[in-house]
């Protein structure tokens, strides 16, 4: 439950602090996630906080949501700073129910989307660059605050308060929206928003590739497909529905198919790489009715029709398409998505 601004009587507050108690004790009787045993739970915040979260606060008001929709709306089109539309929120979300909350979070996704490039820009700025580069990775407030030069440290703590994060690859330090920050509205969102929130953070939080090569297990590249699968199956109706697909896709790419510095095969033979093997046997074994398994066995029998074999060597031992595995790795998008009953996100 969250707090509103006013109640209109006493004895409104009384009755709206009883239903809160009422609604705790039902939430903690009937928590538990949407996870099945055959597939890995999303990161959410727990039944009994949230039954905390709910006895601790009255209902929502109904008749202010829509204006401070609109308020956080108009603000964004101002082209408000990311920290000023972080605050408001912090003080908006509280207020409204869980419906209103959620289009606060789209709209705010929406800003990151549009306006991350013009962030990054200002990064580029060889003043931020050079001071940024002279810290000592990963980078701390306390580092960060210490930077003289003003305008450098003001785009630094400017982004960080944004709800942004910063990231370095080749040697050049970037930002990236840091989604798990998020994570402190679970209580006011919808259950599909906040297990859309936090497939966005696992991402975030320890990104999948740098540098065109795997910098998490193939465990993890294995569990973050299975989280997307779920939320797409779980929320069909969802308007984050296709952005998870379109995840799912990536990351689906990346655990058959590979990366160019991360490949599923060994370099001397062309054959697949026992460790991703195994995590192919592991997730059939383990999640067998997920479309993950099942298009990790049909990898295996093609696998098995080619003696192990993802390519052959050529002449000059440059690789070669097998057709089997070609044939796979061409209808293997379409395949998915059937499967899924998702139309192509990336079209």
């Amino acid at each position: 439950m969250r707090f509103t601004r006013s109640q209109k009587t006493a004895l409104a507050l009384t009755s709206a602090a009883m239903l809160a108690a009422l609604l705790a004790g039902c939430a903690s009787d009937n928590s538990g996630g949407a996870s099945s045993p055959s597939a890995p739970a999303s990161p959410t915040a727990s039944a009994p906080a949230q039954a905390e979260t709910a006895s601790a606060s009255p209902s929502p008001g109904e008749d202010n949501g829509a204006a401070l929709l609109a308020d956080f709306k108009a603000k964004v089109q101002a082209g408000a700073a990311a920290s000023e539309l972080g605050k408001l929120l912090d003080d908006s979300i509280p207020q409204v129910k869980p419906e209103i909350a959620d289009e606060m979070i789209r709209e705010l996704l929406a800003y990151y989307d549009a306006r991350l490039q013009d962030v990054e820009k200002t990064f580029e700025a060889d003043a931020v660059q050079q001071n940024l580069q002279s810290l000592k990775w990963p980078f701390t407030d306390d580092q960060t605050a210490g930077i003289k030069d003003e305008t450098a440290r003001k785009a630094i703590e400017e982004a960080v308060a944004g709800g942004y994060k910063l990231e370095t690859a080749e040697g050049f330090v970037f930002p990236v929206v840091d989604y798990g920050k998020l994570k402190r509205f679970d209580a006011h969102l919808s259950a599909e928003m906040k297990d859309y929130i936090a497939l966005l953070a696992m991402e975030s939080d320890a990104k999948t590739a740098a540098d065109g090569g795997l910098v998490i297990t193939w465990d993890e590249l294995a569990n973050r497909a299975l989280a997307a699968e779920k939320y797409v199956k779980d929320y069909p109706e969802s308007k984050e529905r296709q952005e998870a697909a379109k995840r799912y896709l990536q990351y689906m790419w990346d655990l058959l198919i590979g990366l160019d510095n991360t490949p599923v095969f060994e370099f001397e033979t062309f054959k697949i790489d026992p460790k991703v093997k195994a995590e192919y046997e592991k997730v059939v074994a383990e999640h067998p009715d997920t479309v993950t398994a099942q298009m990790a066995q049909q990898f295996l029998d093609v696998l098995k029709k080619t003696g192990g074999a993802v390519f052959k060597k050529g002449k000059d031992g440059q690789q070669v398409d097998i057709p089997e595995v070609k044939a796979f790795r061409d209808g293997m998008q379409a395949k998915i998505l059937e499967r899924l009953g998702v139309a192509n996100p990336n079209k």
